[in-house]
């Protein structure tokens, strides 16, 4: 079945491919950019990427070195900072949604009550690959998101601060049919419930 375009000039049905130049598909690659760096709609993050050995992150030397297999959180490991595993920071911009919060923090909560905030990312699709040559660049579960305290300007607080804390639920990479390249990340993340890390 064919789609017609009218055409009031000769009064007929045209076929559509007839009247119409073919389109060009978006870059979704540019447009996450874009949205990020030139709209200046993304936030500043590290981004904790574990260091990965055999599938699985790499263990610190803390967790090896006792009987408990543990990571020293207590008085953070100087290696790890307690997180039980080797990473490298980057530190770069990511879009976040906050507007699909699940639930907002609430001073008093109802025993056995407890409301933690789940928001989803989106991550340009060379992101590590940038900062990491040598990587792979595909995120996985066992990194983590900081996001950084700005000032009134949007700057960077100096010295860095963290705001927020995230651990990664998934990691979804989107694909355009035509191409199956990636054109961008998404992440569904939640907030860590314990804010001991903001002191």
């Amino acid at each position: 079945m064919s789609v017609s375009l009218y055409t009031p000039q000769n009064n007929i049905y045209m076929p559509y491919s007839a009247n119409i130049e073919k389109s060009t598909e978006i870059d979704l690659r540019q447009e996450m950019t874009k949205l990020i760096h030139d709209e200046k709609r993304g936030s500043w993050i590290i981004y904790r990427r574990a260091k990965m050995e055999n599938g699985i992150p790499k263990k610190c030397i803390c967790r090896t070195n006792n009987r408990s297999g543990e990571p020293d959180i207590d008085v953070a490991c100087k290696f790890c900072k307690g997180q039980g595993y080797y990473f490298t920071d980057i530190l770069g911009k990511a879009y976040i949604n906050h507007s699909q919060a699940y639930a907002i923090y609430e001073k008093f909560k109802q025993e056995g009550n407890s409301k933690v905030d789940y928001r989803t990312m989106y991550m340009e699709y060379d992101f590590i690959k940038k900062a990491i040559p040598e990587d792979r660049g595909i995120p996985t579960r066992f990194d983590r998101i900081i996001e950084l305290e700005l000032d009134m300007e949007g700057n960077i607080v100096s010295p860095t601060k963290p705001r927020e804390l995230y651990d990664i639920l998934s990691v979804d990479p989107y694909r355009l049919d035509n191409t199956g390249r990636i054109e961008y990340y998404r992440f569904r993340i939640i907030s860590i419930v314990d804010k001991s890390f903001l002191i």
